[in-house]
């Protein structure tokens, strides 16, 4: 059988947890998009989202939407531990594959990855939602300007993330700042790795052979949320600080501070549609299979470096 309405995208959505309910609110409010079907393994969650789920077919099976020839695309929002079986699942299936990060949990994995997208033709996309994010696109611009000057340093830190008992915390909250300082500036050979980490927190630094520093502070615990980067140039210093309601980006230069007018969006929405209209058009996504397969290689060398301090 074949979609009887080409004009719109059909979905599946595998996991409805913490962050998957977000997908469940946007993927009813995209343009395109039909979400057809949600497979979950523990049925409380359908109870939870009842409202949101009203006319869709749920199941505790992910099979059931592999096998299910009107979906075209699924949506993987799950532990990272069972990514790579799911990723692998719906592309033998004929599927478009989004999945959230951090894509798989290693290089191994990440390069079966591409040779199964390669071999599918398949449209697949990791979800690295700051690259979606408008002070950080806004960030990006200027610097191709020469506004930062040389950038020195690229500081990350996150506090208060919500501990995973399957992946440690570098792997799961460190995928966003490497994602954003390899979108940045496409760093090419790592030259020194150092500091230390645990499942619950991290502290790294990393020198990069023509890139600026990079350093990352993670922790589950914190007296208050943090979740911010900070971007040291020559000239000029940027602050974005995702905690603040408004004002999220401070721009700092000659010891003054401004804060740029800038048309924030959701993140996440503008990822999804970014995704969706790849899939429509045949572009190749700004966070496509190679991208995530590189924040892999960076992220396991860096936590097997410092695991063997």
């Amino acid at each position: 059988m074949q979609n009887q309405n080409p004009d719109k995208v059909r979905c599946g959505l595998i996991g409805l947890g913490h962050f998957g309910k977000n997908y469940l609110r946007l993927l009813q409010d995209t343009d395109g998009v039909v979400l057809c079907a949600v497979a979950n393994n523990l049925v409380e969650a359908f109870d939870i989202h009842k409202n949101l789920l009203s006319g869709i077919r749920t199941t505790t099976n992910a099979e059931d939407i592999f096998s299910d020839p009107l979906i075209d695309v699924v949506i993987i929002v799950t532990p990272p531990s069972t990514h790579y079986m799911l990723i692998e699942a719906g592309l033998k299936s004929g599927k478009h594959v989004f999945v959230e990060k951090p894509m798989v949990l290693s290089l191994a994995e990440a390069q079966k990855n591409q040779a199964l997208v390669k071999k599918s033709g398949k449209v697949f996309m990791t979800g690295y939602q700051y690259l979606f994010n408008e002070n950080v696109l806004y960030i990006k611009r200027e610097i191709e300007k020469g506004t930062f000057g040389k950038i020195l340093e690229f500081k990350s830190e996150h506090f208060q993330s919500p501990a995973r008992s399957d992946v440690d915390i570098f792997w799961d909250a460190g995928s966003h700042p490497m994602s954003v300082f390899q979108y940045l500036f496409e760093p090419k050979k790592m030259i020194l790795a150092e500091g230390a980490m645990t499942h619950d927190s991290a502290s790294v630094k990393v020198k990069f052979e023509n890139s600026p520093s990079l350093e990352i502070t993670l922790s589950c615990f914190g007296e208050l949320k943090i979740r911010k980067i900070t971007i040291v140039g020559e000239k000029v210093t940027a602050v974005l600080d995702e905690t603040q309601e408004k004002n999220k980006l401070a721009i700092i230069k000659n010891g003054k501070t401004i804060y740029p007018e800038i048309n924030s969006k959701e993140p996440l929405r503008t990822e999804l549609e970014h995704f969706i209209d790849c899939i429509k058009t045949g572009e190749t996504p700004l966070s496509d299979v190679g991208f995530g397969s590189k924040i892999t290689e960076w992220l396991e060398a860096i936590s097997t470096k410092l695991n063997k301090q």
